[in-house]
């Protein structure tokens, strides 16, 4: 059953090959491309601003076929009574097709300006298009272009990148910060690095006439447009641990919020019981917390081992006596399924997953990945979805990196990606919650990958339901209550 809608993403050598491809394999001019491009990129602008015409915009093309996408975005533009300025770089030797279409600007009257004026006009700008460099740039030590992007960077407009930000792909040097970047063809591997995401801002998938077919791809890299809900089952002729019962291990004297609400949300998703394991101390403020779930210590853990389906292990788990953390290593011999979150990671050494009987789904922040798996995630920011793919695949787990995006991957490497910043999220709560979802249906009796895709859809089905009615945080109780719904 299809549950979700996938498209590739794809790296920057790809990226370059799939336009060469495109030329000598399906005879399409490459000022076609530009142009379909182009045409597209002005729908998206009047798409995201509703009211372009009273825009004040910059156009900045730079001197090669980036720049050259959005000089004819300028034309197309002006046909349509839009008024703008554009700066180009007269010193610079420009690309056979920039050329052209600057020719074209000028046969119709469009007066092209000089970058070195644009300092003295920027406050004037509401909207800024970066034509500057696309994804063959590479950085070469320049300040005139530094102080460029600074320029464009500390504006009041919103900034538009076309393709990429010009000079993203370059890591850690110097770049634009985009508000929008219309990507064209298709996303792009490092538009989803840890340390480059936020500068691009929100991304709109800009398709031309690429055959993905004419290469052959790297990487299994995919982003979701749309996951569709699985089909829940309602039998009603059910037991409590008929309907999926969720074992949840974690908290420590003081810090058991973060095991409540997994707890708690696995209940939710339809799941017949949930339980939390926690130290003795615990047990007596977690009862006075929550009537939903039941609540037992360490030392009665083999009471519940039989009758719970999934296991979470991790929300804010410590260990004050060395024998629970013997218990934790025991249990995962198993046959269960296990969820691995929060204080898991920094508790336990990675060579623990080989001792799993099934891939265990494992849901960190980075820096959570970065501390388990150590030496191994050095090229994590530079390299996101590369690195979770194969680690996903030499450890056999399902990995789930929480960002202001996800990245998933299956025990194959398939990464992918889910890309829905919200600020709503970045609130303690919310990675508890969406482990408790994946936790109560996965003690249900679905498909894994079904599991995981049908909670990234809850989750943000939630989150977007706040972020519509622009609320500055939740109440984790709220979002909890709200799963139910979906």
């Amino acid at each position: 059953m299809l549950q979700s809608i996938n498209n590739n993403i794809i790296s920057i050598s790809e990226a370059i090959l799939l336009d060469k491809k495109a030329v000598e394999l399906n005879n399409i001019p490459q000022i076609i491309l530009m142009e379909e491009a182009a045409e597209k990129i002005v729908y998206n602008l009047k798409k995201d601003f509703t009211y372009l015409q009273n825009e004040n915009i910059a156009i900045i093309s730079g001197w090669g076929n980036n720049g050259g996408d959005v000089l004819s975005v300028a034309r197309k533009l002006f046909v349509d009574g839009i008024n703008c300025d554009i700066y180009i770089f007269e010193d610079k030797k420009s690309s056979t097709l920039n050329e052209t279409h600057k020719n074209i600007l000028i046969s119709f009257g469009i007066k092209l300006l000089n970058i070195n004026k644009l300092k003295n006009n920027i406050n004037k700008y509401s909207v800024i298009l970066d034509g500057i460099f696309g994804i063959g740039y590479k950085y070469r030590e320049d300040k005139i272009i530094e102080n460029l992007f600074l320029l464009i960077n500390k504006s009041n407009a919103k900034i538009v990148a076309i393709d990429v930000p010009s000079g993203l792909n370059t890591d850690s040097y110097p770049s634009v910060e985009a508000d929008y970047t219309y990507s064209i063809g298709y996303l792009k591997d490092y538009l989803f690095l840890l340390n480059t995401r936020k500068k691009a801002g929100i991304i709109r998938d800009i398709k031309i006439s690429f055959n993905i077919n004419n290469i052959k791809l790297e990487n299994s890299f995919y982003y979701s447009d749309k996951v569709f809900p699985i089909k829940k089952n309602k039998n009603n002729f059910v037991h409590k641990y008929s309907r999926g019962s969720c074992l949840c291990i974690g908290g420590s004297p003081g810090k058991f919020g973060s095991i409540v609400f997994t707890s708690e949300s696995a209940l939710n998703t339809g799941c017949g019981i949930s339980c939390v394991i926690t130290e003795n101390d615990n047990v007596i403020p977690i009862n006075s917390m929550s009537k939903k779930i039941i609540v037992d210590s360490f030392d009665k853990i083999d009471l519940y081992l039989k009758k719970y389906n999934s296991v979470v292990i991790g929300p804010g788990l410590n260990f004050l006596n060395i024998k629970n953390k013997r218990y934790i290593e025991d249990l995962i011999k198993l046959k269960k399924k296990f969820i691995l979150d929060a204080s898991f990671f920094t508790l336990f050494k990675k060579e623990i997953l080989y001792n799993f009987t099934y891939p265990p789904i494992l849901t960190p922040h980075s820096q959570e990945f970065k501390t388990f798996f150590n030496d191994e995630s050095l090229q994590l920011n530079s390299n996101t979805l590369k690195t979770v793919s194969d680690l996903s695949k030499k450890y056999r787990c399902y990995i789930l990196l929480k960002e202001s995006f996800i990245v998933y991957s299956d025990p194959n490497g398939k990464i992918t990606v889910f890309d829905n910043p919200q600020r709503i999220l970045a609130q303690a709560g919310s990675g508890d919650i969406l482990t408790g979802i994946i936790g109560g249906l996965l003690s249900q009796g679905y498909e894994t990958e079904n599991v995981i895709l049908e909670s990234i859809r809850i989750f943000y089905k939630i989150a977007d339901e706040f972020n519509k009615n622009e609320y500055n945080s939740y109440s984790p109780d709220v979002f909890i209550d709200m799963i139910s719904k979906y």
